[in-house]
């Protein structure tokens, strides 16, 4: 999923630093404010996967133990931005509505924090992943 997002994100980014379209039209004020609106509800969709999956794979991640011990404080960022991504899964189910708005404004430093740290963590999950032994090619008979 975070790569779906980075696969929008970085087009969405260059629109924004540029004021225009693909095509080179200049955008307009509201298309810009619609874009980043269609952005950011496109990414806290996808965003929700890594919500309900990251805090498995992120308790196996032992980075003292890898050849990259300073990636702790990485994965310490992107477990604080699970929890708040948590919270506001947690406000929305249960707390009522939480207006667009909001929610992109809250989610979007979680986000952010995982398309910047995302790559520390799949090598940390890469190297903490159980490894299972190969399996053994069925016996055809004599």
């Amino acid at each position: 999923m975070l790569g779906d997002i980075r696969s929008e994100y970085d087009p969405w980014q260059a629109m924004n630093a540029s004021g225009r379209y693909s095509d080179a039209t200049p955008l307009s004020a509201a298309a810009l404010g619609a874009a980043t609106e269609l952005f950011l509800d496109h990414a806290w969709r996808r965003f929700l996967t890594v919500v309900d999956h990251a805090p498995t794979l992120l308790d196996r991640c032992r980075p003292a133990s890898s050849p990259w011990p300073d990636d702790a404080a990485a994965l310490s960022r992107l477990a604080d931005a699970v929890i708040d991504a948590e919270a506001l899964v947690d406000e929305i189910v249960h707390g009522g509505s939480v207006p667009e708005q909001e929610r992109r404004a809250r989610a979007w430093p979680a986000i952010e924090t995982w398309l910047s740290d995302g790559g520390t963590f799949f090598r940390q999950a890469r190297i903490s992943a159980p490894h299972c032994r190969p399996a053994l090619p069925a016996h055809r008979g004599p």
